[in-house]
């Protein structure tokens, strides 16, 4: 069973990140971009899928010795397919930037850990990866490894470690929170079998008080000279407390009116032209944040080898603003013909390709 309202919640999200890297890898800006929300909502839907997934399975009656290979598998192939995204697609001397594909694959072998632990206990979890974050940022010295605004590391072994850890582009503190949260309300949001009514409304509760939390903590912050030094800012990277405090409430609460509107009740509904675009982005994402980046970046490693014999010297500084987002609209236009072209001819994509070697 498809879902509207996750349909609808991915495409944005995806839509949202082809505008970003477009924005910020050809002129170098995220001005007047949406940024923010794209990656937390592609991360959250990932545990929204696997619990779906993992219904499904075991439906099916497929054993649990049977659900974790078939889950360690895809955090291989999700990790594997990163490491080759950030060499081919970026560079070689970005192979370990830690960015979302290795952080999807990190996410599977934690999901099918959290997925035989207790409630309470996952909790825990998502508690201890968000609030030690900011502890284990300080730590590391966090801004010591972002060097002109990216990271920047090492291949020595702790590096490496503390990059896939902490200071990464998508580290597993405190992101993995996002994936966890995902999982554990899918139940109650979506009102799957042998979940209370009753805890819908407590996630949205929780959720709620999250968001008014930080929107008063950002607002004594910012009128307040006291609040500048001892509240948390909202920044993505690092993942501040706030951010990872209010980027969950805010998608929970998306989602499930999102879930009651079109899902449940169908007070509104979606124009079939929005609908099969929004199914089509949302059922060949993956092969969407693959392709984007190789539509644009290649031609900008290729341009500057021509020019300068130094692939990476227009990063940032290719276009200014409006080509480059009317280049991403562009791409998001041809990218619907195309997938629609690849379905209707069943030609496989990355997400065949996971499921043909993973189950």
């Amino acid at each position: 069973m498809r879902y509207r309202s996750i349909d609808l919640l991915r495409a944005y999200a995806i839509a949202v990140m082809v505008m970003v890297h477009f924005l910020e890898n050809l002129a170098g800006t995220r001005d007047w971009s949406p940024d923010g929300f794209g990656a937390p909502i592609f991360a959250f839907l990932t545990g929204v899928s696997y619990r779906l997934w993992l219904v499904s399975r075991q439906q099916r009656c497929i054993s649990d010795f049977q659900i974790s290979k078939e889950t360690l598998r895809r955090g291989l192939f999700l990790g594997g397919l990163g490491f080759l995204f950030n060499a081919f697609v970026w560079l070689p001397d970005d192979l370990f930037t830690w960015d979302v594909l290795t952080f999807l694959g990190a996410s599977m072998w934690v999901l099918n850990v959290v997925r035989k632990m207790p409630v309470p206990a996952a909790l825990l979890t998502i508690a201890l990866a968000i609030l030690l974050s900011p502890v284990l940022q300080r730590i590391t010295e966090y801004d010591a490894w972002w060097i002109n605004g990216y990271f920047e590391t090492e291949q020595t072994l702790s590096e490496l470690l503390t990059g896939f850890l902490v200071t990464g582009y998508f580290p597993v503190f405190p992101w993995i929170a996002l994936p966890l949260i995902g999982f554990l309300s899918a139940p109650a949001l979506l009102g799957l079998p042998r979940a209370p009514a009753t805890h819908r409304g407590r996630w949205c509760r929780v959720a709620l008080v999250q968001v008014l939390l930080v929107a008063i903590v950002l607002m004594l912050r910012q009128l307040t000279s006291w609040g500048q030094l001892w509240l948390p800012r909202w920044s993505m990277f690092p993942a501040s407390l706030s951010y990872m405090t209010a980027a969950p409430g805010i998608i929970v609460l998306l989602l499930t009116t999102l879930h009651v509107l079109l899902d449940e009740r169908a007070v509104i509904k979606m124009p079939d032209w929005l609908l099969s675009r929004a199914q089509r982005f949302s059922r060949y994402s993956l092969t969407l944040y693959l392709l984007h980046h190789i539509a644009h970046l290649w031609p900008l490693w290729m341009y500057g080898l021509w020019k300068t014999g130094e692939p990476a010297v227009y990063w940032g500084q290719a276009l200014s603003w409006w080509p480059a987002f009317l280049l991403s609209v562009v791409f998001l236009l041809l990218s619907d013909r195309l997938l629609q072209w690849i379905e209707q001819r069943r030609i496989p994509t990355i997400e065949n390709l996971m499921r043909w070697l993973c189950e």
